[in-house]
């Protein structure tokens, strides 16, 4: 019982303290002392004025607190006379009992009235920079050593004691006017609310805030969420946010986000992340009437490496708008995987999965540099109708008009291709597309393939390869964009290709048909459709077999000149068309003008060859083609026999593309009725020619065979009378011979007589000589 008495008594003390200690500071306590003492501080501080309006009431119980009166802190100098801070009403109190538990518990700190006036003059100069000093050095290394691992360990070791009621800010305003680039924005806040702030515990946030700019943006934000700060994270669980805004600087009327995900930052490992993440925005007016995008993933950002990664990404955007094909378009793109690279400008999807309606594509696209922009990607799908996606309907009852030849043809609307040449030189593209059915513009083509590869300024798809029509082209498309003005290259071979089932599914009418062949190799340049026209430079060449040309008959306008001429009934019309078995045709193109030299069209009846010229530029033909009959026309036109068979009949065709003016040129075909008669005549005149110059070569025959007999019996005559002669000859020579030897013997022995009669003489004398010397001796 004593003990209970001390005790008693001694918390009767404390509270007799405590009264006095109360009483001690109302009596002694002046505001108006703290308020200037207050102000010379941060006069002496920031060389600005800090002043209070009004009284600063108290709070004893259950809490002690403060209420201040309005009080602004004055603008820097050079900024005006405004305040750069100024405060309606602020209170702040502490819960008593909490301060006997030694537990402080701090009510909600209400400020209501804030004014911030923040500016940047034309010189760049802030009105907060005055406010900044640089710390020294030595201050620097001092703090460095202030916040050792030591010092951080044991700061992370303490624990914070108590809680605070929360923050309940209304009507704040905040104002931003930058001189130098003449923009200004006003930031109102209505309300900042939170629940009890407490240690390690997550607390309630509510935020109401609206921004404006003139005409050019005006914004409503409103956020909801469970936030937790500690000394690691910052969490926002059930985060709720929404949005709304318009004005100029906006490409829509108006438009809203609605944003729910659970938020985690990691301050240690500067890592955020984003769990359920859902997002709706949309928009109405502008380009489009309204737009409606969804937008969900798990999204993670690692500040430190600048990564940002969302894992199953689902984006769904709807597209309402009278403009747009059927005024709706649906856009869905998934990947497994987005990376974007923020420090090396790099982005990737993988498995990633691009719908638009009912066409979907497949594949991967990986951004190497989204500021060049370089890129790689594979894409896949395996129908793709632009036709339903651009709301195109078919119809099978085009026609082309009729020219009038009264009214010269207007010439056709010059059109500019207008290229971002800056960012197709800086683009680098690998790519590959593949489609396994195309729809567009009526026309249907299975199997394209197409690779891109773009590297300074230079645009090559190759191959290009697609399937159309029982055909087949592979052939390559170079944009050049190095120049001032882009320039092209197209190298295209189509093969067995149906060209009037093409024509028939792309304008309703099958004016050519047949099975073609078809080379291209051009070149151009220009950013005007007139100039590409007539900068055309190359070969082409065309081949079709069995088809037909719907339009005109060949045959019949011959046949209708033929009667005029010879003032018969003109022949009947049964088609309006030309058939052929073959058709070939190649030229050069230079300057958008096409020139042929060796037309050649084999028909049924007709035979044709020609040459001319087709205008790229004004759409016009001047062709002279010669046309040659090979046959009878019965069949086609005519039954009677046809006098002009064999006749190459010149044709003039001259005009525009779609409507040329088809002349058979009576004079010439005239000249070749005449050409004809005299080549008749001709004719006759060589056969009497030819049956008289076999007459006359009977004749000669005749006379020769006597001549040749008559040279024979002469022949026979002169070789008995030469054998006779030849006969008497050698006899005459043989007696000849007989008496020129029975001379030469004769003559031989008289010779032989006289000279033996000179050796005996010589005989005698040389032994007359023996003698004489032999008496001369003795």
């Amino acid at each position: 019982m004593k003990i209970i008495k001390i005790l008693i008594k001694g918390l009767g003390l404390v509270l007799v303290l405590v009264l006095a200690v109360i009483g001690i500071f109302i009596a002694t306590f002046d505001a108006n002392q703290y308020k200037q003492d207050l102000s010379d501080l941060v006069k002496q501080q920031t060389g600005r004025a800090l002043e209070f309006t009004g009284d600063i009431g108290l709070t004893l119980y259950p809490k002690l607190g403060m209420k201040l009166g309005s009080m602004s802190f004055e603008n820097a100098k050079g900024f005006g006379s405004e305040p750069m801070l100024a405060v309606k009403h602020v209170s702040v109190s502490v819960d008593v009992m909490s301060l006997f538990a030694l537990n402080p518990q701090i009510a909600q700190l209400k400020l209501d009235g804030l004014t911030l006036n923040l500016r940047n003059n034309k010189q760049g100069i802030t009105n907060w920079d005055d406010l900044i000093k640089p710390e020294p050095q030595s201050s620097a290394t001092e703090s460095n050593a202030s916040t050792s691992p030591e010092t951080l360990s044991t700061a992370a070791d303490m624990d914070i004691v108590g809680s605070f009621g929360g923050l309940n800010i209304t009507n704040a305003n905040l104002s931003w006017v930058d001189d130098v680039t003449a923009a200004a924005y006003q930031v109102q806040l209505q309300s900042l609310t939170t629940g009890i702030i407490q240690p390690a515990q997550s607390f309630p946030l509510q935020l109401k805030m609206s921004l404006n700019s003139g005409q050019e943006l005006a914004a409503q934000i409103d956020l909801q969420t469970q936030l937790l700060v500690d000394r690691k994270t910052i969490k926002m669980t059930g985060m709720k946010l929404q949005t709304t805004a318009q004005g100029s600087l906006l490409p829509v009327s108006s438009a809203k986000l609605d944003l729910m995900a659970d938020m985690n930052f990691a301050l240690e490992t500067n890592q955020l992340s984003l769990k359920g993440f859902n997002t709706r925005a949309s928009s109405a007016g502008g380009v489009l009437k309204k737009t409606s995008t969804n937008l969900s993933g798990e999204i993670g950002f690692d500040l430190d490496r600048q990564l940002l990664t969302i894992g199953v990404l689902d984006v769904q955007v709807q597209l309402d708008d009278p403009s747009l094909p059927k005024e709706h378009i649906e856009i869905a793109l998934s990947s497994s995987q987005f990376e974007l690279q923020l420090n090396q400008r790099s982005l990737s999807l993988e498995d990633l999965v691009l719908k638009l309606n009912e066409n979907e594509f497949k594949g991967q696209v990986k951004v190497l540099d989204y500021a060049k922009p370089s890129a790689q990607f594979k894409l896949a799908t395996r129908k793709f109708d632009v036709d339903a996606l651009l709301g195109f309907e078919k119809s099978s009852d085009i026609t082309v008009p009729e020219a009038d030849p009264s009214k010269p043809e207007e010439p056709a609307k010059d059109v500019q291709i207008e290229l971002p040449m800056e960012m197709l030189r800086s683009l680098e593209l690998d790519g590959e597309l593949s489609v396994a059915q195309l729809i567009a513009q009526g026309l249907t083509v299975n199997n394209l393939l197409l690779k891109v590869n773009a590297a300074k300024g230079v645009i090559d798809i190759a191959p290009l390869k697609l399937d159309l029509y029982q055909g087949s082209l592979a052939g390559s498309v170079q944009v050049n964009a190095q120049a001032d003005q882009p320039s092209y290259k197209l190298v295209q071979k189509l093969s067995s290709f149906q060209i009037g089932e093409f024509l028939k599914d792309f304008s309703g009418d099958d004016l050519v048909s047949g099975a073609a062949n078809v080379d291209i190799n051009l070149t151009t340049q220009g950013d005007w459709l007139s100039k590409i026209k007539s900068n055309l430079n190359g070969n082409l060449a065309i081949a079709l077999k069995d088809g037909a040309l719907k339009g005109f008959n060949l045959r019949h306008k011959i046949d209708t000149a033929k009667a005029k001429l010879k003032r018969e009934q003109l022949p009947a019309l049964n088609q309006q068309k030309t058939d052929f078995s073959a058709l070939s045709l190649s030229g050069v193109v230079k300057q958008g003008v096409f020139s042929s030299q060796d037309l050649d069209m084999q028909a049924p009846l007709i035979r044709v060859g020609g040459k001319g010229s087709a205008n790229l530029v004004e759409e016009t033909v001047d062709y002279l083609v010669n046309a040659k009959l090979v046959a009878t026309s019965k069949g086609q036109q005519s039954g009677t026999a046809d006098d002009l068979k064999g006749v190459a009949i010149p044709v003039s065709i001259t005009g525009p593309w779609l409507s040329p003016k088809i002349d058979v040129q009576y004079d010439e075909l005239l000249k070749a009725r005449l050409d004809e008669q005299k080549a008749k005549l001709k004719e006759k005149l060589d056969a009497e020619k030819a049956k008289a110059q076999a007459q006359l070569d009977a004749q000669k025959e005749k006379i020769r065979a006597d001549l040749e007999q008559k040279k024979a019996a002469l022949q026979q005559q002169l070789a008995a009378e030469k054998q006779k002669l030849e006969l008497a000859k050698e006899k005459e020579l043989a007696a000849q011979k007989a008496q020129l030897a029975e001379q030469r013997k004769l003559s031989e022995a008289k010779q032989k007589a006289e000279l033996e009669a000179k050796k005996q003489a010589e005989k005698e004398r040389a032994e007359q000589k023996l003698k004489d010397k032999l008496k001369k001796l003795f």
